[in-house]
This record gives structure tokens, C-alpha cells and sequence, in this order.
């Protein structure tokens, strides 16, 4: 019979202490407590885990053509780990979809859509997330560009009033099958948004900016 190796020894001594070391981390941890006989219980202590929770407002880029759980936000969120909270409306933005041109969402209920802004205070007596994803603005391009920039940096602060603890993302406002046109949502335009709010750490995504130069009409659906 052929003798094993040193190193083929150290491999194994290495492996059996690695399961061990496996099984004594996995093994639940027990705190003790007597039940009414005086007997000691061990019940298994629970274990505590913070999940960050990202909560998207948007349109129906941002809420897609199906459930919650496969929009392409909710998607990216749960890559990350987190958990996600979808509160999109089809049609709406920072504007649209509030007082200026209000439509109904659901004509059984008779519910009315709302604008970003309309939302928060009723999301925020539900939730408190760790990042809030602002993604709209396509349906707001009807509004005159400085009326439209002092309403997105009142939202803007909004919610930093509402949630201060939450990081602020705002999704750059973009059409896939337009990936060359702006919008009118400039770079002068988005950079000075964070500024005029007040929010230093602002996180802005642009989505489509890598494909400007590609043909996206087979992307668009």
C-alpha cells in the first residue's frame, strides 16, 4: 500500500478542521431558560441580519409591464442584496400625474395617479429606506424647463427631509430608443439639481449613456 504524502496529510488535517470550524459556526447559538418544572431550556437565539432596503419611486420604465419583483429596478436591488420597495406609476413624474394633468390609474377602484411628491408622505408613514431611487421625468417634458428644475429640486429636498439618513440616487432621465437625445435634461441641468437642493452626496445614474452611439430599436420593447 502506497504511503500517503506529507502534504496529502496537511490537506486533510486542514480539511476535518475546516468542517469543524464549518460546523461549529453554523451550530445554533442557545440561550438558556427554565420552564415552570425548574428544568433548564435551551431555545436557539435568533439570528440578526439588516437587509438595506432601496425604495424606487418612478414611471413605467421604472414599474414595467409585470409584477414588482422582475422590473428592471427591483432586479438590480436584489443583486445588490437589499430588498426592494416599487411605488411606480405609469405615466407619472415629478409633475405629471399630480394637480397639472391628474388621470385615472385603475378604473375599477376609480384611483387616481399621483406625482412623486404626492407619494412620500404616505410612503414614509410605511418605510424607512436606506436608498431612495428617484427615476422619472420622461413624462414631465411638457412643463417649461425652469418650471420643471424647481420642481424636481423641491422633490429632491423632500425627500431628504422625509428619509435623512437615506442616500438619494436620481436615474438621469432617458429614452431607450432615443438614447442620443437628452430630453432637455442637460448636464447643466442635472448637475445643478443637487446643488440647489442642498444634497451634497446626490448619486446620479445615467442608464444609457454607454449606449449613445449604439442601435437600441432591437432593445425596446
Amino acid at each position: 500500500m502506497t504511503r500517503p504524502h506529507a502534504s496529502d496529510r496537511v490537506a486533510v488535517v486542514v480539511g476535518v478542521l475546516t468542517l469543524a470550524l464549518l460546523g461549529f459556526a453554523l451550530r445554533p447559538q442557545h440561550t438558556a431558560t427554565n420552564d415552570r418544572a425548574g428544568a433548564p431550556v435551551e431555545r436557539p437565539r435568533p439570528v440578526e441580519i439588516h437587509r438595506p432596503t432601496a425604495l424606487i419611486i418612478g414611471d413605467s420604465y421604472t414599474s414595467g409591464s409585470g409584477v414588482a419583483e422582475i422590473s428592471y429596478g427591483c432586479q438590480a436591488v436584489r443583486r445588490m442584496g437589499w430588498l426592494c420597495i416599487q411605488a411606480s406609476e405609469p405615466g407619472t413624474g415629478y409633475i405629471s400625474g399630480g394637480p397639472a394633468n391628474r388621470f385615472t390609474v385603475d378604473k375599477t377602484t376609480k384611483r387616481q395617479t399621483t406625482s412623486f411628491g404626492e407619494r412620500m408622505p404616505g410612503l414614509s408613514n410605511l418605510y424607512q429606506p436606506d436608498v431612495v431611487i428617484l427615476d422619472g421625468g420622461r413624462s414631465d417634458t411638457f412643463v417649461p424647463g425652469d418650471r420643471l428644475f424647481d420642481v424636481m429640486r423641491s422633490t429632491l429636498w423632500q425627500v431628504h427631509a422625509t428619509w435623512p439618513k437615506a442616500r438619494i440616487v436620481l436615474v438621469r432621465p432617458r429614452l431607450l430608443g432615443k438614447p442620443d437625445d437628452d430630453l432637455g435634461f442637460d448636464d447643466g441641468f442635472i448637475a445643478g439639481l443637487g446643488q440647489a437642493a442642498g444634497i451634497d452626496d446626490l448619486i446620479v445614474v445615467d442608464p444609457i449613456l454607454t449606449f449613445k452611439d449604439a442601435d437600441t430599436a432591437g432593445l425596446v420593447s
